[in-house]
């Protein structure tokens, strides 16, 4: 899954001290992987994100953005903003370009999830004696640390399923160092779901955070909601080159 977020998205490290080759001996986390890996290629058809910007405990503006991801004729994904809402104001077509240029992918980052078998090699891990019902599921915690050697880490708790290891949530995620320099303080929560055919796919991601232009700082609350997934097909060998 690589859906379009909101400027997305710590622990301390002694308590992350569980080796790689622990983590992958784990076999609830090894169920972990495989329910997300069955998962492949499916991306959210729509994106609505709902931003208050806060002062003081105050809600200064509310920023409301929708976006739309269908198949291009190559097979790519394309990404184009549909609708854009200012403190209540439709102001879709004087925003739309200029998000739209900034649906270019970001690169240097560590992006994903911590069940992506393509970055377990960066994955350490500690399961807790720490249990919880969500959605239903009767759900234990784990630690995680995802490094990559670009220097940005990645920390958080998962909830995994007790019997099946089906991910419930990654609770308070951190990126150090954020993603967005203007970032000072910034966390995020994922819930996940199951679709009506039974697929794991990304719910809902809410982030928290602070933030500070010039000697302006202000606290920001973010929500945002995936649905109407569609598959990606596979890319042919003609595609491939």
């Amino acid at each position: 899954m690589n859906p379009t977020l909101p400027a997305t998205i710590i622990l301390a490290l002694g308590s992350l001290a569980t080796s790689l080759a622990s983590a992958l001996e784990d076999p609830l986390w090894r169920k972990a992987l495989a329910v997300a890996g069955s998962n492949t290629n499916w991306r959210p058809g729509l994106t609505i994100t709902h931003t208050e910007v806060l002062q003081k405990g105050k809600v200064e503006g509310v920023h409301e953005v929708w976006r739309r991801s269908t198949l291009g004729t190559n097979g790519e994904v394309v990404s184009t903003t549909v609708k854009v809402l200012e403190d209540g104001k439709d102001v879709t077509a004087t925003e739309k370009k200029k998000l739209d240029a900034q649906d270019e992918p970001k690169k240097g980052k560590l992006g994903g999830h911590p069940f992506d078998v393509n970055l377990q090699d960066y994955v350490s891990l500690k399961r807790t004696d720490q249990t919880r019902v969500i959605s239903g599921r009767d759900c234990v915690g784990y630690e995680f640390d995802l490094r990559n050697t670009n220097g940005v880490t990645v920390k958080g708790t998962t909830w995994l399923e007790k019997e099946t290891g089906w991910p419930a949530e990654i609770e308070n995620m951190t990126i150090n160092p954020p993603p967005e320099k203007r970032f000072k303080r910034m966390a995020t929560t994922t819930r996940y779901e199951s679709s009506p055919e039974g697929r794991w796919q990304v719910k809902e991601l809410t982030t928290t955070g602070t933030i500070s232009v010039l000697f302006i700082k202000a606290d920001l609350r973010s929500t945002t909601t995936f649905s109407d997934y569609w598959q990606k097909p596979a890319r042919t060998e003609r595609q491939k080159n």
